[in-house]
């Protein structure tokens, strides 16, 4: 039974004409360039066609690395010249060809992902796991044991058709989690974010092809002549290494890694078991050859401190490991975009995607020629330990300058807004505890103060986009100063809308009895005056929101009193 990742129809995918069909992996060139024009009879993919979002992000990125792998990109020029050229479905088969060897799925040989040695005493009935398990979402046996499975669920895929098998084990390998003594996390941690760049055309014209989508992905990693390093790319080709006593694989260790295993890590050691009759796909309803159970052993790699391309990294410390951004909901709010679009300042020590850092610094001509301003897509388990809580699946505006100016400035206008949001949040929960709680501190994620907090960025993630897009947008023929000092006015004043609101909402004297009426609008006057910037609260809103204080009532009598003491002494003399 053979099947090949790379030549079998692994990749579901939705055309042009909105046809959904299965093509190979050379069927997702368009045989056109970024910038021509399709012909009107035309049809090309558009997009993948998963149905579960995690796979979609991890049929993009094995994508992703593919191309990385055949396109040989060694510089910007490389990617220029093919963003400009119209490969078509020969050259990008013939150019794979080299590779297509190393991704057979089953067989006695090399095996796409999985562990090299066969695991004959572990493939007896007895010892092995339902193929439903390479999901992240599935619950592990002991969660099942206790019937604790309320928010993931177990019985759901008896059964996957090999093309379903072979993106569900790239998915695990790709995100693994904490798995339990000697199942090792993926090699950006366990639920790390993947952040990808999508071109968007215009309104009315033909969409942007799926292979330009994932052609604005791929970074020049300097992948010299990968055929003949393949063993140090694609690590099932080399003996089994495992983790053993401590031992972690480094990106740096000479002759036994290279950069593009950052797409084809390979923490776990597992082997899929096929089923001897053919059946149909729990997960895409396709009939065929199936995959029901796979083998697992311990101590698969431990990589050391790699960093993917596809994700955003922070330090804690200068000098210290950097670690990959994760999702800690299913919701990505500008706090999140801004580490994933933006990073976080001069002096911070967050690392943007390089997919990222090349659209925003180097290519937003051929990006921004396109049409409208690119978007970025996000994906990622939110993990507690070993359990999955929620996929986190959006799409945001990328807010793309056309020059680097420009995107410096934008840059930090929206790190003001960020932290300028922060510390008006900060503001209201103070003031929510003293009108309901007497000042005590309750748990600011729960009750009032968490729906609060829910509530202040579901209102303020509008404003902040559609701001940070007019500042793109309006005042061309003003300066970049003026501009951002007109956008930060009219943050202030939303911020101020929305925490006033708020409090009314949560804490209106209209609703607590006379006695209990002072307490609420002392707070509500308190904040109100940190939204005008008075107080210890409005002068850190401010100083985030890089707007000059203004001037106290104190001094204001003292410079009138000086005004008057000068205008008495002009009139004496």
């Amino acid at each position: 039974m053979g099947f090949n990742v790379l030549t079998d129809r692994c990749f579901p995918v939705v055309m042009r004409s909105g046809e959904r069909r299965w093509v190979d992996f050379a069927g997702l060139a368009c045989g056109f360039s970024a910038f021509d024009a399709p012909d009107a009879g035309a049809d090309y993919a558009v997009a993948f066609d998963w149905p579960r979002p995690d796979l979609d992000i991890a049929c993009h990125e094995l994508s992703i690395g593919v191309m990385q792998l055949c396109l040989d990109v060694q510089s910007e020029d490389d990617w220029q010249a093919l963003w400009d050229s119209a490969l078509g479905r020969d050259e990008l088969a013939e150019r794979i060809a080299r590779f297509t060897h190393a991704f057979e799925l089953l067989g006695d040989g090399p095996r796409f992902l999985q562990d090299r040695e066969a695991f004959e005493a572990d493939l007896k009935p007895a010892a092995l796991s339902p193929v439903e398990g390479l999901f992240i979402d599935t619950p592990g046996q002991n969660g099942q044991k206790k019937n604790a499975d309320v928010l993931t669920h177990r019985g759901r895929y008896p059964a996957l058709g090999l093309p379903a098998a072979a993106m569900t084990l790239y998915a695990l390998q790709a995100f693994a989690p904490a798995g339990g003594a000697g199942n090792r996390t993926s090699m950006r941690g366990g639920g790390p974010l993947s952040v990808l760049v999508f071109p968007v055309g215009d309104e009315g014209q033909a969409p942007v092809a799926l292979w330009h989508r994932l052609l604005a992905n791929v970074t020049e990693l300097g992948t010299g002549d990968a055929a003949s390093r393949l063993h140090t790319i694609l690590p099932w080709l080399a003996p089994t290494l495992t983790s053993e006593g401590g031992v972690a694989l480094h990106p740096d260790e000479a002759g036994a890694t290279h950069p593009l295993q950052a797409f084809f890590g390979m923490p776990r050691r597992l082997r899929l078991v096929a089923s001897a009759q053919p059946g149909i796909c729990a997960l895409t309803g396709r009939e065929g050859a199936l995959v029901t159970h796979f083998a697992q052993r311990p101590y698969g790699m431990n990589y050391g401190i790699w960093q993917h391309p596809l994700t955003p990294y922070r330090q804690m410390k200068e000098g210290e490991a950097p670690y990959s951004v994760k999702p800690k909901t299913a919701r990505f709010g500008y706090r999140d975009w801004m580490a994933a679009a933006a990073g976080e300042g001069e002096g911070s020590l967050s690392r943007l995607p390089r997919n990222v850092h090349a659209a925003r610094l180097i290519r937003m001509a051929p990006l921004l020629a396109l049409g409208r301003d690119p978007v970025l897509r996000v994906g990622g388990w939110a993990m507690n330990n070993m359990e999955a809580m929620a996929y986190q699946f959006a799409e945001q505006p990328m807010h793309l300058a056309r020059d680097r100016a420009t995107a410096k400035a934008l840059d930090e206008l929206v790190l003001s807004f960020s932290e300028s949001g922060g510390a008006a949040l900060s503001a209201l929960r103070d003031a929510l505890r003293r009108a309901l709680f007497s000042g005590q501190t309750p748990d600011a994620e729960k009750g009032a103060l968490g729906n609060a907090q829910a509530a202040f960025f579901d209102m303020t993630e509008p404003q902040f986009h559609r701001l940070a897009a007019a500042f793109l947008k309006e005042g061309a023929d003003e300066s970049l100063e003026a501009r951002a000092e007109r956008q930060r006015q009219n943050w202030r004043r939303q911020i101020e809308e929305t925490v006033l609101s708020l409090f009314n909402q949560f804490a209106s004297v209209e609703d607590v009895p006379p006695e209990r009426a002072q307490p609420v609008v002392e707070a509500y006057a308190a904040l109100l005056r940190s939204c005008r910037g008075y107080g210890p609260g409005g002068k850190r809103f401010f100083e985030a929101l890089r707007l000059p204080l203004p001037v106290s009532e104190k001094d204001k009598d003292k410079s009138k009193g000086a005004s008057k003491a000068k205008s008495r002494s002009g009139r004496d003399e």
